[in-house]
């Protein structure tokens, strides 16, 4: 056990830390509230919607929750409350980072082109490291069951050792993140270039905006829980990725979403959409005549198609319909 000073200090920078995660959730709640409802309450129930809602609210609740116990208003020098806030927060925060993940991972496939082969193994690897997640939190909780809470009746608030194994739990989040961000910059990079036309920049900068994001606030995460669970495994800091850096990512991952529903969409009107396509199918069909040579028309089709001056021609809607007169197009 700690000397008392120098528990006491790591007490006040659990809760000034916890107090500010807390903070930064409420606040980006407010921000984005309006959003919330003209976005997600508005839109059709769907999965993203359901899973978006369950994250946010549940976040709010028991970080809140977490926020009361971090005040001294819970524990009351009870061990047997302890436990149970362990085993319940230890939970807690596995869903609420997984889910988030799982959140932007579903984005993130639709980035990649919904390929059906990629998001097979994707869901079999998530739903793999889920299940070992759910069964090392659980033998984590059991530890916690025999642990004794540091100077509980002095701080009333639960602080315990964490079990040497426990951070190995989270390195699959490490390698999931790191591969997810991998594809999906690896995609836009191929968009930028490919389908430029297809995407607005605007939809394109924001996507590498909110996915660098994302990804530096999961790896801000992954690296708290890899710190605070190995080289401060016996102070108060254990504590910190579930009340802090996790308000941090979940707040990263909403953003995400709230920002991708609220980006307008290219629209097209009918009348344009149809001049649209006449436009691309004139083309190919000049490209087509262009390519096959005809009896008694190579010379000028020759001259029409090879040379800037005559393609350029088939801009103006007069020459075009000349040019299939004469030619017979």
């Amino acid at each position: 056990m700690f000397p008392l000073s120098d528990f006491f200090y790591d007490i006040w920078v659990r809760k000034a830390l916890s107090a500010t995660g807390h903070t930064v959730l409420i606040y980006d709640h407010l921000l984005t509230f309006h959003d919330e409802i003209q976005y997600i309450w508005n839109a059709p129930w769907t999965i993203v919607k359901v899973m978006f809602l369950i994250n946010r609210y549940g976040n709010l609740v028991g970080q809140t929750a977490i926020r009361l116990e971090e005040a001294g208003f819970l524990a009351h020098d009870s061990e047997l409350f302890c436990h149970r806030f362990a085993i319940v927060t230890n939970y807690f925060m596995l869903l609420s980072s997984e889910s988030i993940h799982l959140l932007v991972l579903i984005r993130a496939w639709a980035i990649w082109g919904t390929r059906e082969r990629i998001i097979k193994i994707m869901v079999g690897t998530y739903v793999f490291y889920v299940l070992a997640l759910l069964g090392i939190t659980t033998l984590g909780s059991v530890h916690d069951a025999h642990e004794e809470y540091q100077y509980l009746d002095l701080v009333e608030i639960c602080a315990s050792a964490m079990p040497k194994y426990m951070w190995l739990s989270y390195l699959g989040s490490f390698i999931l993140d790191a591969v997810t961000f991998v594809l999906t910059a690896r995609s836009l990079w191929r968009y930028s270039r490919e389908f430029q036309s297809l995407y607005p920049s605007s939809l394109l900068r924001l996507l590498v905006r909110d996915a660098t994001m994302f990804f530096v606030f999961s790896m801000f995460n992954n690296a708290m829980i890899f710190v605070s669970w190995t080289v401060y495994a016996n102070t108060p800091y254990t504590f910190l990725p579930k009340g802090f850096s996790g308000p941090l990512l979940s707040v990263a991952g909403q953003r995400v979403v709230l920002n991708l529903k609220s980006l307008p969409t290219r629209t097209y009107a009918t009348h344009d959409l149809s001049r649209e396509i006449d436009r691309q199918l004139e083309a190919f069909e000049l490209d087509e005549y262009c390519s096959s040579p005809e009896d008694g028309h190579d010379d000028p089709k020759e001259t029409c198609c090879s040379s800037p001056q005559g393609r350029d021609a088939f801009d103006d809607p007069r020459m075009a319909e000349s040019f299939r007169w004469n030619y017979g197009m």
